[in-house]
């Protein structure tokens, strides 16, 4: 009880500071998402928050950049920005797959080289968002659902569960389950890929509306997610087994190592370590810890000699050891140009209707106030201007077309972002 006064009383007290410093207002590029491994004895971590592939290897106290690589589009002779990335260990070599635009890429880790081994780039539109390791499987995910991939990256199997807003939020810590934070409902969802089915949608208590949050389940089943006032611990039925209050802070990730019984979660404000029976073991504020404007978010958790917990903390990625003492860090250094807020998205107030009927689009995704051109059937039809958050509202009318369905484009013309969403003409 002592320590966990002593924790609101010194979270509190540094409220003021953090409060400026969330996620995308810096000078710099922010650093909130990417991955972390233990490969023989070395810890490696990578993230693609600045547009290229960083990779790094802890040396000592330091985080040292191996190498740093954008995908090069031979098509158009110029380069594109890397979304998402993982890093898997197969056959003793160490690999990194990433994603940008509707390409699944592999890479070799060799020396301080990434070497590309393999590519697939789809041909139906599928923007994807992130890639990742659901049990043993390697899976794109985007706002239609989530493919499963060989290793090497042929497509077998697909799955419509989708977060739209939020693809960031979709994990599959478990070979049989996903689960999605969905902020627009609330809840924690879980869905069973056996059964093809959403299992369970368990309520949670979100007070602010945006964010990349991401659940965790433990090898017996159990489901922890931390929503902006408690960390919770789930059975597959919704039911409650306990919880912990933290203070009144975004909740972001949960995470854990699975070779002993402590969890961690991230709240901005800093990292608290629990066991599983959300009882508090420890705690670090963040905000100063790998440089000024700490903000942890992302989230892993390796074991090499004890737990190793790697924080995407806005200004800098954090390595802290199992008793939340920094270990090494290195700050962003990439100016930020003007990037979307948002995973892209467009959605229609109805799926169908007649000629000259109005339709409601509606969207996001794209860079802040930036002119969007908008095209029905392939035909342009207006240009309007996104909003301070890159989203957009307007009414269409309804083109003369013979019976049939039509896609509805949208595209950026300053940052060359598009998304299209399907539409029946009757």
């Amino acid at each position: 009880m002592k320590k966990r006064i002593i924790l609101a009383i010194t979270f509190v007290s540094l409220a003021s500071l953090f409060l400026l410093v969330t996620p995308g207002k810096s000078r710099l590029k922010s650093y909130y998402s990417g991955d972390a491994i233990s490969y023989r004895g070395q810890i490696y971590v990578a993230s693609t928050n600045t547009g290229s592939l960083e990779l790094f290897r802890l040396e000592n106290d330091r985080l040292e950049l191996l190498t740093k690589i954008k995908p090069y589009n031979f098509r158009f002779h110029n380069y594109g920005e890397f979304f998402d990335v993982k890093l898997m260990e197969e056959n003793n070599h160490l690999y990194a797959y990433a994603v940008s635009n509707f390409t699944l890429y592999k890479y070799e880790v060799v020396n301080r080289e990434l070497i590309l081994v393999a590519e697939s780039k789809n041909t139906y539109w599928e923007w994807y968002n992130r890639v990742d390791k659901f049990g043993n499987d390697i899976v794109t995910i985007s706002a239609k659902g989530v493919k499963v991939f060989d290793r090497n990256l042929n497509s077998i199997v697909g799955y419509d569960f989708t977060n739209i807003d939020a693809p960031y939020n979709v994990s599959g810590p478990n070979a049989r389950y996903f689960l999605s934070m969905n902020e627009a409902k609330s809840a924690v969802e879980i869905y069973d890929k056996d059964s093809r089915s959403l299992l369970k949608t368990i309520p949670l208590n979100f007070n602010h509306s945006k964010g990349n949050r991401r659940a965790y389940q433990d090898p017996l089943g159990y489901v922890y997610a931390v929503d902006d006032f408690y960390a919770k611990k789930f059975d597959l039925n919704g039911k409650l087994i306990a919880s912990f209050r933290h203070l009144d802070y975004q909740g972001f990730d949960v995470a854990a190592s699975g070779h002993n019984d402590y969890i961690y979660f991230s709240n901005g404000v800093g990292i608290v370590k629990l066991d599983k029976d959300m009882k508090l073991i420890d705690y670090a504020w963040t905000g100063n810890l790998g440089g000024q404007a700490g903000w942890a978010m992302g989230l892993k958790v390796v074991y090499n000699s004890g737990d190793k917990i790697v924080i995407f903390n806005n200004s800098n990625i954090l390595i802290l050891d199992d008793k939340l003492d920094k270990v090494a860090s290195v700050a962003s250094t990439e100016t930020a140009d003007d990037y979307p807020l948002e995973n892209l998205y467009l959605r229609l107030d109805k799926p169908q209707a007649t000629v000259n009927s109005d339709i409601l689009l509606t969207g996001g995704g794209f860079l802040p106030q930036e002119s969007l051109s908008i095209s029905f059937a392939g035909k342009y039809v207006k240009t309007i201007n996104a909003d301070s958050n890159g989203r957009l509202s307007t009414v269409l009318k309804v083109p003369s077309l013979s019976l049939g369905r039509y896609d509805i484009k949208v595209e950026g013309l300053k940052s060359g972002l598009h998304y299209s969403i399907s539409f029946q003409v009757n």
